[in-house]
């Protein structure tokens, strides 16, 4: 196998993103769910280290859907047919996501939860 330099590397990688974006719905919703939350961590003034919960909890989200789509697609070039087994490491790999979203939620609500809160009383007390 042929060495690549770093900036080839890098390259690949971003195109291995590019390419889950471009395929994966549940990836483009993860982007989008992502950017909201650091868009409201910023508008609520979140401290370093609740940026950082948040930032930790968002990669984890994208590097487990990167995952199981890459783990998915080996699946499918390796057992190109129904097959029980395939079936189950799919399932398995789609569950590391649903664990991470909620897990994500989790400290999303933890973290942003108490600030929404307070503005919706302070919109709802000025009514």
């Amino acid at each position: 196998m042929k060495t690549r330099s770093l900036g080839e590397s890098f390259r690949c990688a971003v195109q291995g993103v590019r390419a889950v974006l471009s395929a994966e719905r549940n990836m483009r919703i993860h982007f989008v769910a992502a950017a909201a939350v650091l868009a409201a961590a910023g508008a609520l003034g979140v401290s370093a280290v609740e940026l950082a919960c948040l930032v930790i909890a968002i990669a984890l989200v994208l590097i487990c859907e990167l995952t199981n789509t890459a783990l998915e697609l080996v699946c499918d070039i390796a057992c190109p047919t129904w097959e029980m087994r395939v079936k189950t490491v799919k399932d398995i790999a789609a569950g590391t996501v649903l664990v991470s979203a909620v897990w994500a939620a989790v400290v999303g609500a933890a973290v942003l939860g108490p600030r929404l809160l307070a503005v919706a009383r302070a919109v709802i007390g000025r009514m």
